[in-house]
């Protein structure tokens, strides 16, 4: 939830804590939305033999992630076709880390790597990306002149992204906090904090910080 009274996820387990479905709902911004929410999206997880995820679907067969393992059972590669877009991600090891990346035909306009902490958490996360440069041409109606925005996909212009994440853990090895350093599009610079709260169970309770979210749980016999 985005807040105790703004739903926006609900994920649902089999008996040994696999996610079997996801269903998202609308973002919401102020009360009235939050009591008129609508469901975006419902996602499906498949398995193998093995009990590795292989595949996510949406609901309507448009978007989907595919995930393929090596001869050690490790996640080696996966495709996620998202709209009219494909991402691409490989997995490497010793260390762990992740990069994606996205092409337009042969072309990536996409890289991003991530590394991790614990094989679990990310600690950095960089890379570049391409967006049409933005332009501005002036229109003159009626004798009076205004300025217009536009992007210009003819061009691309090329941003820079490096997040840094500092991952402080507790005796228990859970992730209590988390302070992020973000440089993003070349020279932005973005620094804030979360905190991780958990149940005297273990599962995750709350994450309070840049953007707000809180966990409930519910058990079937």
């Amino acid at each position: 939830m985005n807040s105790p009274k703004d739903l926006s996820e609900i994920i649902e387990f089999d008996r040994t804590g696999k996610r079997i479905r996801s269903t998202k709902y609308s973002a919401s911004y102020n009360r009235k939305t939050r009591k008129r929410k609508w469901i975006e999206k419902i996602n499906l997880f498949d398995y193998n033999k093995k009990n590795q995820l292989v595949k996510i679907t949406d609901s309507i067969g448009r978007d989907s992630i595919i995930f393929k393992y090596e001869s050690s059972e490790k996640l080696t590669f996966s495709r996620k076709n998202l709209g009219n877009f494909v991402y691409e991600t490989s997995y490497s090891y010793q260390p762990y880390e992740s990069t994606t990346t996205r092409k337009n035909d042969s072309i990536i306009v996409y890289h991003k790597t991530k590394e991790y902490d614990n094989d679990f958490y990310v600690k950095r996360f960089y890379g570049y990306y391409f967006e049409p440069k933005l332009k501005k041409m002036v229109d003159t109606i009626n004798g009076i002149s205004n300025t217009i925005s536009y992007k210009d996909y003819k061009y691309l212009e090329k941003f820079n992204d490096d997040n840094t994440i500092t991952n402080s853990f507790n005796e228990k090895d859970q992730l209590i906090k988390s302070d992020i350093y973000s440089k993003f599009m070349n020279d932005r610079i973005n620094q804030y904090q979360l905190i991780y709260k958990y149940y005297d169970n273990g599962l995750l309770k709350s994450i309070r910080g840049y953007v707000p979210r809180y966990f409930e749980y519910e058990f079937w016999e």
